[in-house]
């Protein structure tokens, strides 16, 4: 301990005598100061040992060079001789750099490049988390646009089925309405139709047999698919009475088709079918027996009909409760008297509700029926494909880049398929033999529709 102060004694006093020196000599450039003072210790512990020691330069005592940190300490002594630390600078470009060895000043600028790099590699690290960072926020981004347009595609999806319900409810009420006033006609007919047959049967006037309704011949067939809200009329003219409203995506059978004085096509459809019953009154022949006196009746057979086929007759067992007596008394030869009665049959026959529908209302197809066009529209209703390749499909026609799920919705599924695998991708070739269509090659490249050709064209249903 004591000779540490003895050096550092020495020291301040060889500092000191330079120092009152009138031409200080050129100043010491030191590798290592052993012993260094307390202060010089305490900068060799928080910055490291310095790679030179300048004694006695530019009126500092000593200065610490560090060459990669660029960096130079200053110390000064205090009026007691205590070293202390003034201030810090820069070697390049200073009296410093100059008093250093060439290999010494290569060294700065290597140790710059490197922290030059480094600085560069932290940057563009930086830069490349910044990078997938927003790549993150854009995929996340890009989910959560995804899901709205989900949930508003959703929202639309069940605002439609409500007002379609909605819609459907109204049409329910207004038939059911429609279907009370007509019964109550229905009702207030029979009883009219009633007493005048009872007044008739009173008069001795026969029953007439009421016509039956003759069926529309089928002149033509397919399925017509209302396209739109529409009138079906019970002529085609535009002036006629409408006999119903048409709802969008109706399909109805085709039975006729003609043209009015415009030359418009219109097509005869059946709206609807319904059974109609009818309590009617026939006049028959029953043999007198005992059921018609005892107290507990009993059943009995009528001949209907003329009795003079009786013979030819089949006759019916009714009961004797729901007969109604003319007073009227036959007594053929060889057989029991014949009484006539009145009694009451069912006339069931189907009701066709007959109308015409404008051909620009709507899609008329001979190749499906109903149940296939039914299944093409549920089809339809899961995607979202644009409304005119929809269009397109409900035709039965066939479109450039139409995929292999669209060309089946529109001519179905083909015969069988020829597959070649290329360095260009997978072609298709489709072939088609059976009716409703004629033979046909459809050509897919990677999934999308080239073209198509016939090799007997009956009929171009592609257009």
């Amino acid at each position: 301990m004591n000779g540490e102060k003895l050096y550092f004694f020495l020291l301040l006093l060889v500092l000191s005598i330079l120092a009152c020196a009138s031409q200080p000599k050129t100043s010491l450039l030191l590798r290592e100061m052993e012993p260094p003072p307390p202060v010089i210790q305490k900068v060799f512990t928080k910055e490291g040992k310095s790679d030179y020691v300048l004694i006695r330069d530019e009126g500092y005592p000593f200065r610490l060079v560090y060459l990669c940190e660029n960096r130079v300490y200053n110390f000064v002594d205090e009026p007691d001789k205590n070293p202390v630390l003034v201030s810090v600078q820069p070697i390049l470009d200073t009296e410093v750099e100059k008093k250093l060895p060439a290999d010494d000043r290569k060294m700065i600028w290597a140790c710059l490049e490197v922290k030059v790099r480094e600085e560069q590699a932290r940057t563009e690290e930086q830069k490349n988390k910044l990078t997938e960072e927003r790549k993150r926020l854009e995929k996340e981004l890009s989910a959560v646009l995804i899901e709205r347009d989900q949930i508003i595609a959703e929202i639309e999806l069940k605002k439609k089925f409500a007002e379609q319900k909605q819609r459907l409810i109204e049409e329910e009420m207004r038939k059911a309405e429609e279907e009370r006033l007509r019964k109550l006609e229905e009702e207030q007919r029979r009883k009219i139709e009633e007493e005048r047959k009872v007044k008739a049967y009173r008069a001795g006037e026969k029953e007439k047999e009421e016509p039956q309704p003759i069926p529309p011949q089928v002149t033509e067939s397919g399925i017509f698919l209302v396209m739109k809200e529409a009138d079906a009329h019970e002529e085609p003219q535009k002036t006629s009475k409408i006999q119903a409203k048409l709802k969008k995506y109706d399909i109805f059978e085709v039975i006729n088709s003609r043209k009015d004085e415009q030359g418009n096509s219109w097509y005869q459809v059946i709206l609807s079918e319904r059974l109609i019953s009818k309590k009617g009154k026939k006049i028959g022949w029953t043999p007198e027996e005992k059921s018609f006196w005892v107290k507990n009746k009993l059943l009995t057979w009528v001949y209907p009909g003329d009795m003079a086929k009786i013979d030819s007759l089949k006759p019916l067992k009714l009961n004797v409760e729901e007969l109604q007596f003319t007073g009227k008394k036959v007594s053929p030869p060889q057989k029991p008297p014949f009484f006539e009665v009145i009694y009451e049959v069912n006339i069931d026959h189907t009701e066709k509700l007959i109308g015409w529908v404008a051909a620009q209302d709507g899609i008329r197809r001979e190749d499906k029926n109903t149940e296939e066009m039914m299944d093409i529209l549920k089809n339809l209703a899961k995607t979202l494909w644009p409304l005119k390749i929809q269009n397109d499909i409900l035709r039965g026609y066939i479109r450039m880049g139409f995929t292999p799920e669209q060309v089946i919705l529109s001519w179905g599924r083909p015969e069988h398929v020829n597959t070649t695998r290329t360095l260009m991708g997978v072609h298709e070739q489709w072939v088609y033999g059976e009716k409703p269509f004629p033979r046909a090659y459809v050509y897919f490249e990677n999934g999308l529709l080239k073209s198509w050709e016939f090799l007997k064209r009956d009929k171009d249903i592609s257009r």
